[in-house]
């Protein structure tokens, strides 16, 4: 790592991703904004100092007025910072701030003679020291910051002149050092919050994780074969067992791994759960080892749809349906098996349902082909690629 790079990751800030809606970084941020705003608060006083000379001075009046500013100003900041929650990227507030310290420079350097200014402005530094730090916390690494941070370095020694002396190089180095010590405490901060919150969103990761693992082991082992057992159990009625088939597709949804919308195992379970409600007593069987393509998902469940709008329609009220649905990386395959009362292919007329719309699987490179006899149930496939 070059020079400038090392220089930049130590006090290059806005290389920091602004996590806001993070709990701690939003908390660090409010807790560096405030700390500046009390600094600004607490230099006011200073102001106060050059009154103990109240008769030596030719215009005592300026300091007076520059010590009430100083307050108002940061009053201001102190609200301002705790309106906002920070102070990152507030530029507005952190120029205003400079220009506010070089006003006051050259306001100082009126209230006392040429040889009083050096003693007078002296009291004026904790004030203006400040401002390089708002700008090292808002701006950042910038330009414009530095900019605005030579001026104050300009305006001071401006209003100094001529009582110069070895002192004017410590103050105007001040400045200087005040902002590259903003900008590091302001980088190691947030990097610090950005960590931390990292890490806690891991960790939480990790606990959602172990409660869901948990939770799906007690729901697979525990409450599916309960649901599974209500419902092949002819002892009980076939609303109970109804009921019990409902159970146990969401339950079969729930440990699906993936649950987004347009997840092809979610879509196949939710279908499922959509015609148990229905009332079609309906046992669904789904092996998704690799998602299908969109086109493949949608025409493949469209049939599938069909196929038991048609069994809960034709096949009988005691009529048990099996949706089986089998996804690799290279095949998809749907099934619709029922117990029902069952045709005959060939003399169905067109308009049976499954004649108009299982169809459109040819489309996207699918097969469909139906096996059914009267008495003997139905039973449709769906293949892609076809055979």
């Amino acid at each position: 790592m070059g020079l400038t790079q090392r220089v930049r990751a130590a006090l290059d800030w806005s290389r920091i991703p602004d996590e806001s809606g993070e709990e701690i970084v939003r908390a660090n941020e409010q807790r560096l904004a405030r700390m500046v705003a009390y600094v600004r608060l607490a230099t006011v006083p200073f102001l106060a100092v050059p009154l103990v000379e109240w008769r030596n001075l030719p215009r005592p009046w300026i300091v007076v007025a520059a010590l009430l500013a100083t307050a108002a100003w940061a009053l201001f900041v102190l609200r301002r910072v705790r309106t906002n929650g920070g102070l990152r990227g507030d530029q507005l507030l952190a120029f205003a701030d400079a220009a506010f310290c070089v006003a006051l420079m050259v306001a100082g350097s009126r209230a006392g003679l040429p040889e009083q200014r050096n003693a007078v402005l002296t009291e004026l530094v904790p004030v203006s020291l400040v401002s390089p730090v708002v700008l090292a916390f808002a701006v950042g690494l910038r330009v414009r910051a530095a900019a605005a941070v030579l001026l104050l370095c300009a305006t001071w020694a401006a209003s100094v002149w001529p009582d110069v002396s070895q002192k004017l190089g410590s103050d105007v180095l001040g400045f200087v050092v005040w902002y590259v010590a903003g900008l590091a405490v302001a980088t190691l901060m947030r990097g610090m919050a950005a960590q931390t919150a990292a890490a806690v969103a891991h960790a939480r990761r990790l606990e959602l994780a172990v409660h869901r693992e948990g939770f799906q082991r007690s729901l697979h082992d525990g409450v599916l074969p309960i649901f599974d057992g209500i419902a092949l159990d002819e002892r009980v009625g076939r609303d109970t067992r109804r009921a019990a088939r409902r159970g146990a597709i969401r339950a079969r949804a729930l440990l699906s791994p993936d649950a987004a919308k347009g997840n092809f195992e979610a879509r196949v379970f939710e279908l499922a759960a959509t015609f148990s409600d229905l009332g079609l007593l309906l046992f669904p069987r789904v092996y998704v080892h690799h998602e299908p393509p969109p086109e493949v998902s949608d025409a493949l469940l469209s049939a599938a749809h069909e196929a038991l709008a048609n069994a809960l329609k034709y096949a009988g009220a005691d009529a048990e349906v099996v949706l089986f649905a089998e996804a690799t990386e290279d095949t998809v395959e749907i099934s619709v098996l029922d117990s029902g009362a069952g045709f005959d292919p060939a003399g169905t007329p067109q308009g049976r349902g499954y004649t108009s719309s299982l169809p459109a699987v040819n489309t996207v490179g699918a097969a469909w082909d139906v096996t059914s006899a009267p008495g003997q149930g139905t039973k449709v496939e769906l293949r892609w690629p076809a055979p």
